[in-house]
């Protein structure tokens, strides 16, 4: 028996470096970004979507204005900055897709039961990138029917009573939103179809600063609109009952619903937990400076989501409007803003051309999770993959596009199946991937993390005390919050 057992383990340990042995033949053929600017700019395009730029401005409405933004602040420093420095590092150290990217570091360092990690890091990832894609290309219809909506000029001569019943037309109709849907998806595929390089790096280093530019131009004019100050204002004062300081002295609950609210909207901002900086950074060189990499990221993104607010926000309050409308800001509150502007009509069409560029920096990403995922594990060319991900995810869509508008009478636990995919993709899978990652380099990889880490930056013994006390401690306890709070 003894002899049996000893065999079977030398074949196990034999398996491992053989796969091993594989997987470093493939990351030397594997396609890098070019440039550490392009993997800056690539990255912060997935981070600078629709959850920035309509999302942020809706929950700083709803949070007190800069008592939300102060919260996310410090959740940015003390809870994502490592997250991020990890989810990129392992990929950058695997060399591989989102779920073998467990098992490539768990066999270097010896670890038991890979397939738990594979599942719940790697297989919950690429679950939660294919909800997205279900859901993700409904809402860009939505935004690619107003910028034409826009560019006919139709969008200025819609009553402000009827600005309302136009946005419920278009969600009740399917072919519309399938059309406007698959237009999004094509350009989608056509980008990763073109490869890491000559696609995707290509349209983040010329979408990202014309991005900057239309957000540039919105916030100058959005802040001289007359009434805007009280909008600048409101952004600028905290309200201490959203901080548990109200009349009847502290409270917990509402310092918990916005850090909640905080902490979700930061994962959703960053696209921790999708897999998608896990992808983006094995293809990023273990040279470059993934400390000066995540900070960029992270100010990016962040400027983004602050300027968003800069633009919709004083512009609500100068219209007179609520700020805590949700998708109504983009859709309903802002299209009245732009028919009583001077130059209105050029506004909207910038407006929703910003849209269409983040909605397709952000598509691109999720997309190619899944592309590298099935590159990988079925072994077949980018194209292949591309056309198979886009057939699933054509699928996918009209089902959720059919369920919402009406066409199929489709719910599972009283949800239509958009509510139903963004509901699991943004409080669940997200949380639960971001999770296991702590978890995984806290207690299992830290050494591994740490060395491919150091092959690009100085890493101080004070980082690396703070990073194992956030992946260990700090992270599990928000995110342990963050999903106790979706149940309660």
């Amino acid at each position: 028996m003894r002899f049996r057992k000893n065999t079977i383990t030398r074949l196990n340990r034999g398996k491992i470096a053989h796969n091993l042995q594989m997987k470093e033949l493939k990351s030397m053929k594997r396609e890098l970004f070019s440039s550490k600017w392009g993997f800056i700019l690539t990255s912060a395009g997935s981070a600078i979507g629709l959850g920035n730029i309509w999302r942020f401005p809706y929950l700083c409405g709803q949070y007190g204005g800069l008592s939300f933004i102060l919260v996310y602040l410090l959740i940015l420093f003390l809870i994502c900055n490592p997250l991020m420095v990890a989810e990129i590092s392992i990929g950058r150290t695997s060399k591989s897709n989102c779920v073998d990217a467990y098992k490539v570091i768990g066999s270097q360092v010896g670890l038991k039961h890979l397939k738990i990690w594979s599942f719940f890091g790697g297989w919950f990832a690429a679950f939660g990138v294919s909800l997205c894609l279900s859901f993700y290309f409904l809402v860009a219809s939505w935004v690619l029917y107003y910028f034409f909506e826009a560019v006919s000029g139709h969008l200025m001569n819609i009553s402000h009573q009827n600005l309302t019943s136009e946005f419920e037309n278009l969600t009740k109709s399917f072919s519309i939103q399938i059309s406007c849907g698959l237009i999004f998806l094509l350009t989608t595929t056509l980008i990763v179809i073109a490869g890491v390089k000559k696609g995707i790096e290509r349209a983040g280093l010329y979408l990202m600063p014309l991005l900057f530019v239309i957000f540039i131009l919105l916030c100058v004019r959005s802040v001289t609109l007359n009434g805007a100050q009280k909008g600048v204002s409101f952004l600028l004062t905290i309200d201490p009952q959203y901080l548990g300081f109200t009349d009847n002295g502290f409270q917990i609950r509402p310092l918990l619903e916005t850090f909640s609210a905080a902490l979700g909207q930061a994962f959703i901002s960053l696209s921790l937990g999708f897999g998608v900086l896990l992808v983006y950074g094995s293809y990023f060189s273990p040279k470059e400076n993934l400390f000066s990499a995540v900070r960029h990221i992270e100010f990016f993104d962040t400027l983004a989501a602050i300027l968003s607010a800069v633009i919709i926000i004083p512009a609500i309050f100068s219209a007179g409007l609520s700020t805590s409308s949700g998708p109504g800001l983009t859709f309903i509150s802002l299209p009245h803003v732009f028919q009583n502007l001077s130059g209105g009509y050029f506004w909207a069409l910038a407006f929703y051309l910003l849209l269409i560029l983040a909605t397709v920096t952000s598509t691109i990403s999720i997309f190619e999770v899944l592309v590298n995922l099935l590159i990988e594990k079925l072994n077949i060319n980018r194209f292949k993959a591309s056309i198979f991900v886009m057939l699933i995810s054509g699928f996918a869509f009209t089902m959720v596009t059919a369920s919402f508008s009406g066409v199929l009478d489709i719910k599972v636990f009283g949800k239509d199946l958009f509510t139903l995919a963004d509901w699991l993709a943004s409080t669940y899978t997200a949380t639960i991937v971001s999770l296991t990652m702590a978890l995984f380099v806290g207690y299992t990889a830290m050494k591994v993390i740490i060395h491919n880490i150091c092959r690009g930056a100085r890493v101080s013994d004070a980082f690396t005390r703070y990073f194992l006390v956030t992946l260990r401690y700090i992270a599990p306890i928000g995110l342990s919050i963050l999903l106790i709070n979706a149940f309660w």
